[in-house]
């Protein structure tokens, strides 16, 4: 499956500099928010550090960054707050193999083909696939979703959500879905990932 591969354009900590006027002084140089986070995901895997994509916000006080390797294999990194990778997951296809159609309810158009009821909520979609695949994976019946929103991969393709799930049992998944149903990722979040060590 080919992937669109988005331009970041981040500058870890570069900055950017304008001409002073006068004796003025060059503003600070202005870390990039997941800096740090980018970084630790830049040098999880083994080989030749990935390059970063774009990052966002996880809600959780930590960060999802998204990498190529030097294949242009897409990857899904999520890092905590302490830089610490939690999650590190190849992107390849949908695990759901197709099964989320099912829970995606058919737009019906009237004469004049216009939708009869409104549209399902993009992000409860993907919500909902999730919670599908929890239950298939490890046979807990849809976690409770407690923290979610947009993973960053808006242009070129159906822009896609993170969702992370908790279970009865207190463990924290994380699953990366979009709105027809279909699951991209989806990682246990716990001990962090030693780096350098093989982590697909």
């Amino acid at each position: 499956m080919k992937f669109a591969i988005l331009s970041l354009g981040l500058s870890l900590g570069l900055g950017l500099c304008l001409p002073a006027a006068g004796n003025a002084r060059p503003a600070p140089a202005v870390e990039h928010p997941h800096a740090k986070a980018i970084e630790a995901c830049a040098v999880a895997g083994e080989g030749a550090p990935a390059r970063p994509v774009t990052a966002v916000a996880d809600g959780r006080g930590g960060s999802l960054v998204w990498l190529t390797d030097a294949e242009a294999n897409l990857w899904l990194c999520s890092a905590d707050g302490a830089s610490q990778v939690q999650a590190y997951k190849l992107i390849f296809d949908d695990l759901l193999e197709g099964a989320g159609a099912q829970l995606v309810t058919p737009i019906i158009l009237d004469r004049d083909g216009k939708p009869v009821q409104p549209a399902p909520d993009p992000l409860e979609m993907a919500a909902l696939a999730c919670q599908a695949y929890l239950d298939g994976k490890i046979g807990e019946v849809a976690g409770k979703v407690s923290v979610t929103g947009a993973d960053g991969l808006n242009a070129n393709w159906l822009p896609g959500y993170f969702v992370f799930l908790e279970t009865q049992a207190g463990e924290t998944f994380l699953c990366d879905a979009t709105p027809n149903a279909q699951v991209w990722a989806f990682a246990r979040i716990g001990e962090p990932l030693g780096l350098g060590n093989p982590v697909g």
